[in-house]
């Protein structure tokens, strides 16, 4: 059986992750092998920006690069092997299976220019509490230009280690500050063959929104991949679009569309899209920008009617999935609170709105996104009143409202596998966690986190289970009512590592979340082939930050 043990009320969330975080090497000179391929060492310093706001690293870390082959044609495919050393940077929790995704960029000087990027293959990893991270190998292909001509040295300029953990992408940069060199050489010789083009938007293009791209000379029948990468080149990152319909046809004509991320993944700036279809590339150049050009605007679906009137309030040129704040002013400026209404701007960066008029006392409809006092728009609205009325009376109302706490409570407190037959089936058990109810009553957008360690089981006569052998699936979902939307853990196997059940993220641009929310999670135990017979139990702790 598993026995857990209520936390009960727990403080804010109290801290982010350090996932990542692998940096690049400095100073020693790559030469080529019998075989033709070219390996080089170098250990510079290196400075990381950590994700989630947890601060800088600075330190030196070796990297190894292999390239092969050694000769190449214009435009030819070269394959890298990535070694490196322990990174500056440390985490400050001790996390499992975490999805990871390295690359790294080398600038190109001598018969190239520019910056290609190696990334590796997604794969998952273990991260130590306050230890050095080390990546284990990895290896990935790039395009040396079409223009190519000469030995072409690569040096280390920048890696980039993006992790997803609690259903984010977290990214860690890390730039070479001082040292450096060269960690191999290519040569690019005899002809390439004709190159592709690649079309994109000349006008800025907004976040979250299809980005209409076109080419010709492409591999017929090709597999186009599209990456969103800075000027020059480097840091080229696949996950910049959330998805594409890009084909090549039997001409060698590429068409189609790639959409863009969300404007949190995809800042402003001014960007290459490169695409690349296993044999050629090209690249062209494109901005990014959440809100159009043009001012931000509202207007009112009419500007005159009595107390009660419901009016639509529409907006254009807005950030997008954005939180828009509408209220009623007063003569005074002042906003009437019980006016307030709130919608999210669509991915084109505009919004509509009902609005009721409560109060004579309104002379003008306001909009703000996100409460910053530089996105304030208004439009004015007259009031009509009616004759012959037998006049009116005031009455005001007054109630008051304070914080509550967060807390949890749980169905239960056992969950029985039942009995494994050693040598019979595949010794995998089913069961469920209790439902556990997070009720959040505070009033406040701080978001909070539900995770869970479990000990490895023991039996009376010294027999042990390892802990990992329990994997879970979480679910988690709001009750009717509640505002917010949790997002359930990864499928995980367990241990003394924090495995997230449920969360609720902060969200700066909603005046509040809260409300009960329902998490449990499918539980999956194997018992070892070659376990010791005996009633085995284990410890799960559930723990509310």
């Amino acid at each position: 059986m598993i026995r857990r043990r209520r936390p009960g009320v727990t403080g804010l969330l109290a801290a982010c992750f350090v996932m990542s975080l692998s940096c690049a090497g400095a100073s020693a000179q790559a030469a080529p092998s019998a075989d033709g391929r070219a390996a080089g060492t170098v250990t510079p310093t290196v400075h990381c920006t950590l994700p989630a706001g947890q601060g800088e690293a600075t330190g030196p870390q070796e990297m190894t690069v292999e390239l092969s082959p050694a000769v190449v044609a214009p435009g030819g495919k070269v394959h890298a092997k990535v070694t490196l050393g322990p990174s500056p940077a440390t985490s400050g929790l001790s996390l499992e299976d975490v999805p990871t995704i390295p690359s790294l960029d080398l600038a190109m000087s001598g018969g190239a220019t520019g910056t290609v990027t190696v990334r590796g293959a997604e794969f998952t990893m273990d991260i130590p509490s306050g230890t050095p991270i080390e990546l284990p190998p990895y290896e990935g292909d790039f395009l040396v230009p079409a223009n190519a001509s000469g030995d072409i040295s690569f040096t280390p300029v920048r890696t980039l280690t993006q992790t997803k953990v609690l259903g984010s992408v977290f990214e860690t940069p890390c730039d070479v500050v001082d040292g450096g060199g060269s960690i191999g050489t290519v040569t690019a010789e005899g002809a390439g063959s004709e190159p592709a083009t690649l079309s994109a938007p000349a006008d800025p293009v907004r976040p979250n929104t299809a980005v209409t791209l076109g080419g010709s000379g492409w591999t017929p029948g090709g597999a186009p991949v599209p990456s969103l990468c800075s000027v020059g080149g480097g840091g080229c990152d696949p996950l910049k679009f959330s998805s594409n319909t890009l084909t090549i046809g039997g001409d060698g004509t590429l068409s189609g569309t790639a959409t863009l991320a969300q404007a949190g993944a995809v800042p402003d700036g001014t960007y290459e899209v490169k695409v690349n279809d296993g044999t050629k590339e090209a690249t062209a150049p494109l901005t990014v920008r959440a809100v159009a050009a043009g001012d931000r605007e509202i207007s009112l679906s009419r500007s005159s009617g009595p107390v009660g009137s419901v009016i639509t309030v529409s907006g254009k040129n807005y950030n997008p999935d954005r939180w828009i704040n509408v209220i009623g002013l007063d003569a005074s400026g002042t906003g009437l609170d019980d006016s307030a209404v709130y919608v999210k701007s669509g991915s084109d960066g505009t919004f509509a709105v009902e609005f009721t008029v409560v109060s004579e006392a309104v002379v003008a409809v306001q909009a703000d996104e996100g409460n910053d006092p530089a996105t304030v728009r208004t439009a004015p609205f007259t009031v009509s009143t009616g004759g012959g009325g037998g006049g009116s009376a005031d009455q005001k109302l007054n109630t008051s409202v304070r914080a509550g706490t967060l807390s949890m409570v749980q169905d239960g407190d056992t969950v029985d596998f039942g009995t494994t037959v050693l040598g019979t089936g595949s010794g995998v058990q089913r069961s469920r966690l209790n439902r556990v109810e997070v009720e959040d009553a505070r009033g406040v957008d701080s978001g909070w986190s539900l995770t869970a360690t479990l000990t490895g089981f023991t039996s009376a006569d010294g027999g042990t289970i390892p802990a990992g052998a329990v994997r879970w699936t979480p679910r988690c979902t709001a009750q009717n009512g509640s505002v917010g939307v949790p997002v359930a853990g990864s499928p995980a196997a367990l241990g003394s590592g924090a495995a997230s059940l449920c969360r609720m993220d902060p969200d700066g641009s909603r005046p509040f979340t809260g409300g009960r929310f329902d998490a449990d999670a499918d539980l999956t135990l194997t018992v070892p082939g070659f376990t010791r017979p005996g009633d085995y139990s284990a410890t799960l702790t559930l723990t509310l930050l």
